[in-house]
């Protein structure tokens, strides 16, 4: 190393000093922590580097496949999957176990496709960690076996689930002009949410229900992303139902807290964590905590432009339930869907075992209270209260319950945007100044 490189890097050493000796102690908390959490994603991504290595290896003992001597084809493919076991549907940089990231090793290891970039690849919709799917359809160009004498095309369902979990599964297709996209192209979509009825007063979350029918400014309803230009949280909702399910009426005879319902809400798009923040509101209207005139309340922007600290609901019970698209004709496999109802039949005998012995030893405790009225329900309702997903922290389970519009709000949008706009400006500065020194040392 010259002395010019040594005196460049002792410069840029005392700088990088200089900056630490002006913060403030919560300052350098607050980098450190951020430091941290950079520590931690570079740790998953070699980790998942790693993983990608074997990966490669494993494919290179693979016999070459040449995809130029195979036509090809656009299609639809629909699947459905438990999220419970993944961290969301979209492939990511910190973990591989989301969906997305099964579903292309799928479709590369059976040489439908040869790789991503060139796919012509779009997705319906995007689910956070935990959520599952009745529908998710995806737009992709794939490996065909047409040709000019008119061969029996490949059976795109068998193909993909003999290589998928048994919580993944491919369940019908469809063939679509170069230009249709899962994305674009998708005219509705309706999500689901499962929950125990409990002391819930299923009428006036009915009533709250209908003032978020029609087309709304729903920033009070999502967690605020604000890395688009021009932030728009305006969605259509066209229908919301609650309603009472009648599904194994014999756990539920002897308490009809533990009758499940179901929240069907459909819509043209939905914005991030919207279903939830729903829930969580005419939850805290069903308890009767809340007054049913909240909902719109919320909606009113110029009244509320800040949304006030509330918890959103769990993701466990959250169903992306249906995509809808219009001139698409699915083909279905009559095999394949036999096979993934005995998968299915599996999982729900698993978690049917377990609910029947709760059930079970939840009739043999509540037979022993001996004033039959003042049997405890509100527990059913824990999971989906989890302080684990409080927003900014605040806890709906105290005892001295605090009414939502009373409480501390958060950053408007257009402050998020106006710190979000500051923060890339900075960066691209710093990094304009990096590169101008690296050419000043170059020059050297």
């Amino acid at each position: 190393m010259s002395n010019e490189e040594i005196n460049s890097s002792k410069r840029k050493f005392t700088s990088d000093e200089d900056q630490w000796s002006i913060l403030s102690r919560e300052q350098i908390i607050q980098r450190c922590k951020q430091l941290e959490k950079h520590v931690e994603q570079l740790r998953n991504t070699i980790s998942k580097s790693n993983g990608k290595e074997l990966k490669e290896k494993k494919t290179k003992i693979m016999r070459p496949f040449d995809f130029s001597k195979h036509s090809k084809r656009h299609i639809f493919l629909k699947f459905i999957y438990l999220g419970w076991d993944y961290h969301g549907f979209v492939i990511q940089e910190t973990t591989s176990q989301t969906v997305e990231d099964f579903l292309f090793d799928a479709l590369m290891k059976t040489r439908l496709i040869e790789e991503r970039a060139t796919s012509n690849y779009h997705r319906c919709g995007r689910t956070d960690r935990g959520v599952s799917a009745f529908t998710q359809v995806i737009s992709i160009t794939v490996r065909s076996k047409l040709s000019a004498e008119g061969t029996e095309e490949l059976n795109y369902i068998q193909v993909l689930n003999g290589v998928l979990s048994s919580s993944i599964r491919c369940i019908a297709w469809a063939p679509v002009s170069e230009g249709k996209s899962a994305r674009f192209d998708c005219i509705a979509r309706s999500y689901r949410y499962f929950f125990p009825k409990a002391n819930l007063d299923l009428n006036r979350m009915r009533q709250a229900a209908l003032d978020l029918i029609g087309t709304h400014d729903f920033r009070s309803f999502c967690k605020l992303d604000i890395t688009n230009d021009e932030p728009t949280f305006i969605r259509r909702i066209d229908n919301v139902t609650i309603e009472q399910l009648n599904i194994d009426n014999d756990l539920n005879t002897q308490n009809p807290g533990y009758q499940m319902c179901q929240l069907l809400v459909h819509g043209s798009g939905f914005l991030w964590h919207q279903i939830r923040c729903v829930v969580a509101i005419l939850l805290l209207i069903g308890q009767g905590k809340e007054e049913v005139h909240l909902v719109k309340s919320l909606l009113d922007i110029e009244k509320y432009p800040c949304t006030p600290n509330y918890q959103i609901a769990s993701e466990l019970p959250l169903v992306l339930f249906d995509c809808q698209f219009n001139d698409v004709e699915w083909i279905c496999d009559q095999t394949a869907l036999r096979i993934t109802i005995g998968h299915l039949q599996r999982h729900w005998s698993s978690f049917q075992i377990r609910a029947t012995m709760i059930k079970t030893m939840l009739n043999n405790l509540e037979n022993q209270i001996v004033d039959q009225q003042q049997i405890p329900i509100l527990g059913q309702l824990t999971l989906i209260e989890s302080d684990s997903h409080a927003l900014s922290g605040y806890n709906n389970n105290r005892k001295n319950y605090q009414p939502i519009l009373t409480r501390p709000v958060r950053e408007s949008v257009e402050v998020k945007v106006e710190k979000f706009q500051n923060k890339k400006a900075k960066l691209k500065f710093s990094t304009d100044n990096n590169d101008d020194d690296d050419d000043k040392n170059n020059l050297h």
